[in-house]
């Protein structure tokens, strides 16, 4: 939500009222929103995307470059011999 807020002042939306008039969103939900009392559905996320010209996922993250692929946890790795173990040993010959 910074980001949105940035783009919203760089509009010249002073105040959450501002920002209720341009998006037609309740200033009690844009309140909510910018404490993190509430989550925004997809729809609100939509109608502040085109009001702001900003991309979905800089309303998602606070800064989507700070996101990186390194960042995000790795899948594990399970060696061959773990999987059989997991799966009763059916590929064993026997």
């Amino acid at each position: 939500m910074a980001t949105l807020l940035v783009k919203a002042r760089e509009l010249g939306d002073e105040s959450v009222a501002d920002m209720a008039q341009r998006t037609g969103i309740s200033s009690s939900t844009l309140h909510r929103l910018a404490r993190g009392t509430k989550q925004p559905s997809l729809a609100t996320l939509w109608t502040l995307r085109g009001a702001y010209s900003v991309r979905l996922d800089a309303l998602v993250y606070d800064d989507p470059q700070t996101v990186r692929r390194g960042s995000l946890p790795q899948r594990q790795r399970v060696s061959s011999q773990n999987q059989r173990l997991r799966h009763g040993n059916r590929h064993a010959a026997g």
